[in-house]
Protein backbone atom coordinates (compact mmCIF):
# COMPACT_ATOMS: atom_id res chain seq x y z
CA UNK A 1 0.00 0.00 0.00
CA UNK A 2 1.42 3.30 -0.97
CA UNK A 3 2.10 6.14 1.78
CA UNK A 4 2.40 9.60 1.60
CA UNK A 5 5.29 11.76 3.82
CA UNK A 6 6.42 15.38 4.05
CA UNK A 7 9.96 15.99 2.68
CA UNK A 8 11.33 17.11 5.95
CA UNK A 9 9.89 13.69 7.96
CA UNK A 10 11.65 11.84 5.17
CA UNK A 11 15.10 14.02 5.30
CA UNK A 12 14.93 13.03 9.07
CA UNK A 13 14.96 9.34 8.42
CA UNK A 14 18.44 7.57 9.07
CA UNK A 15 20.45 7.05 6.42
CA UNK A 16 23.25 3.29 6.95
CA UNK A 17 25.44 3.59 4.46
CA UNK A 18 27.43 0.54 3.34
CA UNK A 19 30.78 -0.18 4.66
CA UNK A 20 33.04 -0.07 1.64
CA UNK A 21 36.46 0.10 1.67
CA UNK A 22 37.88 3.61 0.12
CA UNK A 23 38.91 2.14 -3.25
CA UNK A 24 34.77 0.97 -3.53
CA UNK A 25 33.21 3.74 -1.42
CA UNK A 26 35.23 6.54 -3.85
CA UNK A 27 33.80 4.71 -6.89
CA UNK A 28 30.66 3.48 -6.28
CA UNK A 29 29.24 6.25 -3.92
CA UNK A 30 27.34 6.13 -0.60
CA UNK A 31 25.52 3.27 -1.38
CA UNK A 32 23.20 2.08 1.02
CA UNK A 33 23.57 -0.77 3.49
CA UNK A 34 19.94 -1.62 4.21
CA UNK A 35 18.14 -0.65 0.61
CA UNK A 36 18.46 -2.55 -2.51
CA UNK A 37 20.02 -1.00 -5.46
CA UNK A 38 21.07 -1.91 -8.90
CA UNK A 39 24.25 -1.93 -10.99
CA UNK A 40 24.36 -2.55 -14.47
CA UNK A 41 28.19 -4.03 -15.82
CA UNK A 42 28.39 -3.02 -20.14
CA UNK A 43 31.37 -3.07 -21.95
CA UNK A 44 33.18 -4.87 -25.32
CA UNK A 45 34.86 -8.52 -25.16
CA UNK A 46 38.17 -7.98 -23.35
CA UNK A 47 38.07 -5.11 -21.34
CA UNK A 48 37.60 -6.39 -18.24
CA UNK A 49 34.35 -6.49 -17.22
CA UNK A 50 34.77 -10.31 -15.60
CA UNK A 51 37.84 -8.61 -13.27
CA UNK A 52 35.61 -6.15 -12.14
CA UNK A 53 33.16 -8.50 -11.75
CA UNK A 54 35.28 -10.83 -9.34
CA UNK A 55 36.72 -8.01 -7.51
CA UNK A 56 33.35 -6.26 -7.05
CA UNK A 57 31.56 -9.47 -5.71
CA UNK A 58 35.12 -9.60 -3.17
CA UNK A 59 34.13 -6.57 -2.03
CA UNK A 60 30.80 -6.92 -1.59
CA UNK A 61 31.36 -10.50 0.07
CA UNK A 62 32.48 -8.74 2.90
CA UNK A 63 29.23 -7.45 3.82
CA UNK A 64 27.12 -10.29 3.24
CA UNK A 65 26.79 -13.49 0.84
CA UNK A 66 27.03 -13.06 -3.29
CA UNK A 67 25.56 -15.76 -5.69
CA UNK A 68 27.48 -15.10 -9.04
CA UNK A 69 25.42 -16.65 -11.99
CA UNK A 70 28.08 -17.42 -14.43
CA UNK A 71 25.59 -18.11 -17.74
CA UNK A 72 28.47 -17.45 -19.86
CA UNK A 73 30.86 -20.69 -18.74
CA UNK A 74 30.86 -23.26 -16.82
CA UNK A 75 32.90 -23.00 -13.19
CA UNK A 76 35.09 -25.81 -13.36
CA UNK A 77 36.55 -25.66 -16.91
CA UNK A 78 35.80 -21.73 -17.86
CA UNK A 79 38.46 -19.26 -17.46
CA UNK A 80 36.38 -17.16 -14.88
CA UNK A 81 38.06 -20.02 -12.21
CA UNK A 82 41.41 -19.38 -13.67
CA UNK A 83 41.02 -15.83 -12.96
CA UNK A 84 39.85 -15.90 -9.67
CA UNK A 85 42.87 -17.80 -8.72
CA UNK A 86 45.16 -15.15 -10.41
CA UNK A 87 43.00 -12.12 -8.74
CA UNK A 88 43.63 -14.41 -5.03
CA UNK A 89 39.78 -14.14 -4.46
CA UNK A 90 39.02 -17.11 -2.15
CA UNK A 91 36.01 -16.06 -0.53
CA UNK A 92 33.28 -18.61 0.92
CA UNK A 93 31.11 -15.98 0.95
CA UNK A 94 31.00 -16.41 -3.02
CA UNK A 95 28.89 -19.00 -4.25
CA UNK A 96 29.32 -19.92 -8.11
CA UNK A 97 26.04 -21.17 -9.94
CA UNK A 98 27.11 -21.59 -13.50
CA UNK A 99 23.19 -21.59 -14.85
CA UNK A 100 21.20 -19.81 -17.51
CA UNK A 101 17.60 -20.96 -15.97
CA UNK A 102 16.07 -17.79 -14.11
CA UNK A 103 14.23 -20.42 -12.43
CA UNK A 104 17.00 -21.82 -10.46
CA UNK A 105 18.44 -18.33 -9.98
CA UNK A 106 15.27 -18.13 -7.87
CA UNK A 107 14.90 -21.04 -6.29
CA UNK A 108 18.33 -20.16 -4.58
CA UNK A 109 17.43 -16.49 -3.78
CA UNK A 110 14.38 -17.95 -2.09
CA UNK A 111 16.41 -19.33 0.47
CA UNK A 112 17.37 -15.60 2.08
CA UNK A 113 20.77 -16.38 2.42
CA UNK A 114 21.93 -13.88 0.01
CA UNK A 115 22.43 -10.02 -0.36
CA UNK A 116 24.17 -9.82 -3.11
CA UNK A 117 23.29 -11.72 -6.73
CA UNK A 118 25.57 -10.99 -10.04
CA UNK A 119 23.73 -12.33 -13.44
CA UNK A 120 27.09 -12.53 -15.94
CA UNK A 121 25.47 -12.19 -18.50
CA UNK A 122 22.10 -11.23 -19.26
CA UNK A 123 22.32 -12.45 -22.91
CA UNK A 124 22.99 -15.70 -22.29
CA UNK A 125 19.90 -16.30 -19.30
CA UNK A 126 16.85 -17.58 -21.05
CA UNK A 127 14.53 -15.33 -19.71
CA UNK A 128 13.66 -11.98 -21.32
CA UNK A 129 14.51 -8.68 -20.12
CA UNK A 130 11.09 -8.21 -18.81
CA UNK A 131 11.28 -11.55 -16.72
CA UNK A 132 14.68 -10.64 -15.55
CA UNK A 133 13.80 -6.77 -14.16
CA UNK A 134 11.02 -8.59 -12.31
CA UNK A 135 13.49 -10.35 -10.68
CA UNK A 136 14.63 -7.02 -8.91
CA UNK A 137 11.04 -6.53 -7.23
CA UNK A 138 10.25 -9.96 -6.72
CA UNK A 139 13.34 -9.77 -4.37
CA UNK A 140 13.73 -6.25 -2.53
CA UNK A 141 16.62 -7.25 -0.31
CA UNK A 142 19.11 -8.34 -2.97
CA UNK A 143 21.41 -5.77 -4.43
CA UNK A 144 21.65 -6.90 -8.34
CA UNK A 145 24.95 -6.77 -10.85
CA UNK A 146 23.41 -7.04 -14.17
CA UNK A 147 26.74 -7.67 -16.90
CA UNK A 148 25.77 -7.03 -20.75
CA UNK A 149 28.03 -7.77 -23.74
CA UNK A 150 27.98 -4.89 -25.99
CA UNK A 151 29.31 -4.75 -29.84
CA UNK A 152 31.75 -2.37 -31.25
CA UNK A 153 28.60 0.19 -32.14
CA UNK A 154 28.32 0.23 -28.47
CA UNK A 155 24.44 -1.45 -28.20
CA UNK A 156 24.10 -4.31 -26.50
CA UNK A 157 24.36 -7.34 -29.03
CA UNK A 158 21.09 -8.82 -27.41
CA UNK A 159 18.94 -6.81 -24.50
CA UNK A 160 16.89 -3.50 -24.76
CA UNK A 161 17.89 0.40 -23.94
CA UNK A 162 15.63 -0.16 -20.89
CA UNK A 163 18.30 -1.58 -18.52
CA UNK A 164 20.31 1.73 -18.71
CA UNK A 165 16.87 3.00 -17.14
CA UNK A 166 16.14 0.66 -15.17
CA UNK A 167 19.38 0.50 -13.04
CA UNK A 168 21.25 2.92 -10.42
CA UNK A 169 24.70 2.75 -10.95
CA UNK A 170 26.06 2.36 -15.02
CA UNK A 171 29.29 1.38 -15.26
CA UNK A 172 31.48 0.80 -18.53
CA UNK A 173 35.04 -1.64 -19.28
CA UNK A 174 36.90 0.05 -21.43
CA UNK A 175 40.61 -0.50 -22.71
CA UNK A 176 43.15 2.95 -22.81
CA UNK A 177 44.68 2.65 -26.67
CA UNK A 178 47.76 4.56 -25.22
CA UNK A 179 49.53 1.42 -23.18
CA UNK A 180 46.85 -1.11 -23.56
CA UNK A 181 45.23 -0.67 -19.49
CA UNK A 182 41.69 -1.53 -18.55
CA UNK A 183 39.57 0.73 -16.92
CA UNK A 184 36.10 1.06 -15.33
CA UNK A 185 34.04 4.21 -16.34
CA UNK A 186 31.05 5.51 -14.10
CA UNK A 187 28.44 6.10 -16.56
CA UNK A 188 25.77 6.80 -14.01
CA UNK A 189 25.43 6.93 -10.58
CA UNK A 190 22.82 8.33 -8.10
CA UNK A 191 25.09 8.01 -5.36
CA UNK A 192 27.49 10.52 -6.27
CA UNK A 193 30.67 8.79 -6.48
CA UNK A 194 33.66 11.29 -5.93
CA UNK A 195 36.10 9.23 -9.02
CA UNK A 196 34.84 8.52 -12.24
CA UNK A 197 37.71 5.99 -13.57
CA UNK A 198 39.31 3.03 -11.80
CA UNK A 199 42.09 1.43 -12.72
CA UNK A 200 41.52 -2.04 -13.52
CA UNK A 201 44.65 -3.97 -14.56
CA UNK A 202 47.42 -3.97 -17.50
CA UNK A 203 47.74 -7.34 -19.86
CA UNK A 204 51.20 -8.22 -19.90
CA UNK A 205 51.19 -9.05 -23.78
CA UNK A 206 49.17 -7.39 -26.15
CA UNK A 207 45.93 -8.72 -27.37
CA UNK A 208 46.29 -11.29 -29.97
CA UNK A 209 43.05 -10.48 -31.23
CA UNK A 210 42.60 -7.83 -33.53
CA UNK A 211 39.04 -7.25 -33.42
CA UNK A 212 38.21 -6.98 -29.49
CA UNK A 213 40.92 -5.16 -29.22
CA UNK A 214 39.89 -2.61 -32.13
CA UNK A 215 36.20 -2.23 -30.92
CA UNK A 216 37.70 -1.51 -27.33
CA UNK A 217 39.68 1.03 -28.58
CA UNK A 218 36.70 2.95 -30.24
CA UNK A 219 34.46 1.96 -27.01
CA UNK A 220 37.00 3.64 -24.95
CA UNK A 221 37.58 6.63 -27.33
CA UNK A 222 33.57 7.25 -27.65
CA UNK A 223 33.04 7.31 -24.24
CA UNK A 224 35.83 9.74 -23.31
CA UNK A 225 34.24 11.94 -26.20
CA UNK A 226 30.55 11.69 -24.62
CA UNK A 227 31.97 12.18 -20.98
CA UNK A 228 33.79 15.44 -22.55
CA UNK A 229 30.58 16.78 -24.10
CA UNK A 230 28.81 16.62 -21.04
CA UNK A 231 31.32 18.67 -19.21
CA UNK A 232 32.25 15.61 -16.87
CA UNK A 233 35.75 15.55 -14.94
CA UNK A 234 37.61 12.06 -15.82
CA UNK A 235 39.46 10.77 -12.86
CA UNK A 236 43.24 9.09 -13.20
CA UNK A 237 43.65 7.01 -10.44
CA UNK A 238 45.82 4.46 -9.56
CA UNK A 239 45.25 1.13 -8.21
CA UNK A 240 44.93 1.15 -4.19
Amino acid sequence: MSQLINLRDLSRQPYKEAKLSPKWKSFLGHVPADEQYTVLLAGPSGTGKSTLCLQLADEFSRLGRVLYVCAEERTKTGTIRLRARLLKIFSQRIMMHDTKNLDEVKRELSSGQYKFCFVDSIQEMDAGDTELMATIGDYPNVVFVFVAQVDWTEKMSRGSSSWRHAVDIRLWTEVNDEDNSRWAVNIKNRYAPSQHRMFLFKPTSSNSDDHKKKSAVHSYQSVKAKMAERGRRVWNTSRK
